[in-house]
């Protein structure tokens, strides 16, 4: 069976023992050294953007790494001193705002590429899976509103969450079903431009998010799907 793109750009990474801050080569040239096409090299290297393993600069380049935080130095202090704990209460305070945002402004093309992330989400077999897709799934939605400054900030929120200490794993099948459904719910908002019910459902999911992170909600979710 042929190997996904990503695990090709993954393998090339490791091989040539690349680190954060290195450069990957032009779409072009790593395309053809890889011998995938452009466009399914700029879905692989999308799906690492949003989960904070590279950045993208209109003139730099590519890079491996989060995004420096240049664009704003008050977010300088994420970078360390931030416990799980903060950044699911940053989250809770500023996605909800954001999917209600988005409910008013998302695009046709927006929202088929959070029904597909909610399909692969659903469709997700193991926790590496899933967060790719999740990662995903929530940058969409700061991409959505079409303000730079709260994709922007989504984009810090989403890199600081790959970090092991952070990282909300969902070891349990049920627990990604669940969490799958609560996605939908918020897409479906979405696509009934129904902000209240967007910011509700968003506010829902990450409670949920919460109780798991607090090792609650496996039992809580094998209770409602039992």
């Amino acid at each position: 069976m042929e190997k996904p793109v990503l695990d090709v750009l993954l393998d090339y990474i490791a091989h040539r023992r690349l680190k954060d801050g290195d450069a990957l080569p032009p779409e072009r040239a790593l395309a053809e050294e890889l011998g995938v096409s452009r466009r399914e090299l700029r879905a692989a290297l999308a799906s690492m953007e949003a989960s904070g393993r590279v950045w993208r600069g209109v003139g730099r380049g590519t890079y491996l790494g989060a995004r420096p935080l240049k664009f704003a130095p008050t977010l300088r202090g994420l970078r360390v001193g931030t416990s799980p704990a903060d950044i699911a209460e940053m989250r809770l305070l500023f996605e909800p705002a954001l999917a209600a945002l988005a409910a008013t402004k998302a695009s046709g093309d927006d929202l088929q590429e959070l029904e597909k992330c909610a399909r692969k989400n659903a469709a997700a077999k193991t926790d590496d899976e899933w967060q790719q897709w999740d990662h995903r799934f929530h940058l969409l939605i700061g991409q959505a509103t079409r303000n730079p400054a709260l994709i922007a900030l989504m984009e810090v929120i989403n890199g600081m969450r790959v970090k092991p200490e952070v990282r909300e794993k969902t070891a349990a099948q049920e627990t990604r079903q669940y969490f799958a459904q609560q996605h939908q719910e918020i897409v479906n908002a979405l696509k009934a431009r129904d902000a209240e019910a967007a910011a509700r459902y968003m506010r829902e999911h990450l409670l949920s998010v919460q109780w798991r992170a607090s090792a609650k909600v496996d039992e809580v979710v094998a209770r409602q799907v039992g």
